[in-house]
Order: C-alpha cells, then structure tokens, then sequence
C-alpha cells in the first residue's frame, strides 16, 4: 500500500478475536471484541460507540488490565492506543 507524504505509520497489529470489557471513566462497563492488537494498540468493535480522545480501561485475558485513549472512532468500532499508568 502507497501512503500518503506526511504519514505517521504504527507498528503491524495481529489478527485476533478476544472478547474483553472496557472499563470507562464515567463508571460504566462495555463488552467489545478486539479485532487486532499490537504493543501500542488495538482496534475494537462494540454495541455503543466511543468518543475520540476518551480515557479507558480495558480488561483483556492473560493480559490484564490496560490504560488506553481513542484515537478514532466510527459507529460499532474504534481504535484505541494503550498508555502508561500516569493518566
């Protein structure tokens, strides 16, 4: 794929299917489904939708819990990159 000048790349995301919960800052918990996952980041697909730049917590198996931001967002899925603890 030929990219556009000026784009900022980000690391190959796997394939997956692992079901997990996000956890948002208002209290509210959400099922989603990740859809592919590197170490920076992951896609999701949801029921509800999420907001661009919305700080979370999701819970996914045999990683535990991961502190994350959305960087996009589309009605049924977003992309969201995982942060460092210091929210």
């Amino acid at each position: 794929m030929q990219r556009m000048h000026g784009w900022i790349g980000r690391r190959d995301r796997q394939p997956v299917a692992i079901e997990a919960v996000v956890f948002r800052g208002d209290g509210t918990e959400e099922a989603v489904r990740l859809t592919n996952v590197s170490d920076e980041g992951c896609r999701m697909e949801m029921d509800g939708e999420f907001l661009i730049g919305e700080q979370l917590e999701i819970a996914i198996p045999r990683f535990g819990q991961m502190k994350a931001q959305i960087r996009w967002a589309l009605p049924g899925s977003a992309g969201a990159k995982f942060v460092d603890n210091d929210l």
